[in-house]
């Protein structure tokens, strides 16, 4: 986020004894509603409306600040969370009974906030403020028993007071829920010009003498040295009294009419800082500290201790000092390049070497799978090995192969097959293995009846 010089609107009040004028009020109003209504728009809820977040440009204009409560809505509008997340003075009725489990709330939430700012603006002070933190909450959940106008004090206009009660009510009847035609029609902003309200000067115009000026804010940093001042913008750390704006950044952007001093200080700034970073890291200086730490030996420390002398001042052979530190910078440059050169050869030539070895190895691989293809179209599938059944009469019947061997040749009917053959009227259950084809098995039964007849 962007650091704005001009403060915040807190620091704002204390400069006006905790309250504004009724015209200032309107200024700054005006533009925190337009700056709500930005964030709604984006379909967000920022939950966190206060003086502390509503920032000040270096113009005195309007900035919405701390976004880290800020939540984008879900579909149906509403936010539903047991966590009453914002500042207690600040919260609304619906937040904090949400956290008690009775539903959501929705953009009204940072409405409701604008009226606590809108009462604190013009009145000094917050409507809720107790003691604890539980009296404040329960004074806001209980607001119509508990909101009310100081009777003795600062007087404000009806305009004024109707804005504040269309603020701080129920949600269902409060302004904004039709967006910025409830503000623009309201008799508080009567005679306003909404469309060139970035264009209007501002009531107060900060007084800023650096981008990096905390005056504007509420911090003791009333005596800061130059180096101080400059911390956050020459150094990579900030100093202390600046810890209060870690995070920020120092762009000043114009993107409105009104002039913003800003830009000016920090081209005057840039400026300075350009002058500082070439005096201190020149090359020619850098060459020469190198060259005197080089040659200078302990019998002579001198060269340690002086500055190096640049081209017009110092002695007369300061030219000549000069030069040489330049060869010598030069020179190692100059080897840096040539082995930075020398590395990347190498590395060409080595991923060179290894697509060589990738390629060599893509071929290899085909020649093994045109061999195996070849291979496997040599050797055709081989055939079932036909099984007959020689139990029967003929062998037509075949029975089912048990496996199949590519080497074994089908059997053909010149071959004598072994069969166990029964033997009649043999009582002992013995068998004789005879050979015999299948076709002639009848006949050489009939003839070993007849023999054993």
């Amino acid at each position: 986020m962007d650091y704005y010089v001009g403060g915040d609107l807190l620091t704002l009040l204390s400069k006006f004894g905790d309250r504004l004028p009724e015209d200032m009020a309107q200024f700054y109003l005006a533009e925190m509603v337009l700056a709500i209504h930005s964030v709604h728009k984006l379909g967000y809820v920022h939950r966190d409306i206060k003086p502390d977040n509503i920032l000040l440009t270096a113009d005195g204009h309007v900035r919405l600040g701390d976004f880290g409560s800020c939540l984008r809505l879900p579909e149906d509008g509403l936010v539903r969370s047991t966590l009453a997340v914002g500042t207690p003075d600040y919260l609304s009725p619906e937040i904090l009974r949400a956290v008690e489990g009775g539903g959501g709330y929705g953009l009204e939430c940072d409405w409701w906030a604008l009226g606590i700012c809108a009462y604190e603006m013009l009145l000094g002070t917050t409507p809720f403020y107790a003691e604890s933190l539980s009296e404040t909450y329960a004074k806001i959940i209980h607001f119509q028993d508990y909101f009310e106008f100081p009777s003795s004090g600062p007087e404000i206009s009806d305009k004024a007071r109707s804005l504040i009660l269309g603020l701080i009510c129920e949600r269902e009847d409060r302004l904004g829920r039709k967006g910025l035609s409830d503000f623009r029609g309201h008799p508080f902003f009567s005679g306003l010009d909404w469309a060139s309200l970035h264009k209007i000067p501002a009531p107060f115009l900060p007084e800023v003498s650096n981008p990096t000026d905390t005056s504007n804010f509420d911090i003791m940093d009333d005596c800061l040295s130059e180096t101080e001042t400059l911390s956050d913008v020459t150094d990579r750390a900030p100093t202390g009294v600046h810890l209060a704006f870690v995070g920020y950044s120092y762009t000043a952007t114009s993107q409105t009419g009104a002039i913003d001093r800003s830009q000016d200080i920090m081209m005057q700034i840039d400026d300075t800082r350009q002058r500082d970073w070439e005096s201190l890291y020149t090359p020619v200086k850098l060459s020469q500290q190198l060259w005197n730490l080089t040659n200078a030996g302990p019998e002579d420390p001198s060269p340690l201790l002086e500055p190096p002398p640049t081209e017009d001042e110092g002695p007369a052979g300061s030219p000549h000092v000069t030069t040489e530190g330049d060869e010598a910078m030069s020179q190692q440059l100059s080897q840096l390049n040539e082995d930075l050169q020398s590395r990347l050869q190498e590395a060409e030539r080595r991923c060179y070497e290894l697509e060589t070895e990738m390629e060599r190895l893509k071929g290899e691989i085909q020649h093994l799978k045109n061999s195996k293809e070849t291979e496997l179209s040599i050797c055709p599938t081989p055939l079932a090995l036909p099984g007959y059944c020689v139990d029967a009469p003929t062998d037509r019947q075949r029975v089912t192969p048990a496996c199949q061997y590519p080497l074994v040749t089908p059997l053909h009917r010149h071959l004598l097959l072994f069969h166990r053959v029964w033997l009649p009227q043999v009582r002992s259950e013995s068998y004789l293995l005879v050979c015999a084809e299948g076709v002639e098995l009848s006949a050489w039964r009939r003839n070993r009846y007849s023999e054993l007849s």
